[in-house]
């Protein structure tokens, strides 16, 4: 059983060891674009780019499947499905009997 704690040990020094790589790595390219070349985003700002390269898939998925319609900020870039309404008498979902 020792040589299963040994591997772990193995691999969490190979681990540190690339993550210590990318952080310098990273430090180098901080270093060389200087401070104003550098920029942390915001939780908001990321949401927004996200929620624009989604809007934009979507825009791009209409105009290949010809149902291409103008997109505004409270309409989807797409054709919405509607929800199939349920047969009368089965409103709820049936009891399994447990």
């Amino acid at each position: 059983m020792d040589d299963v704690g040994g591997d772990r040990g193995a691999e969490a020094r190979r681990v540190a060891g690339l993550v210590g790589d990318l952080l310098g790595v990273l430090a180098d390219k901080v270093r060389s674009a200087g401070p104003d070349g550098v920029r942390v985003l915001t939780e908001e700002e990321l949401q927004r780019h996200q929620l624009s390269w989604f809007r934009a898939g979507w825009a791009e998925h209409a105009r290949a499947s010809g149902q291409e319609r103008p997109v505004g900020p409270d309409r989807p870039p797409a054709r919405l499905l509607p929800f199939p309404e349920r047969p009368r008498g089965h409103e709820h979902p049936p009891d399994d009997g447990g």
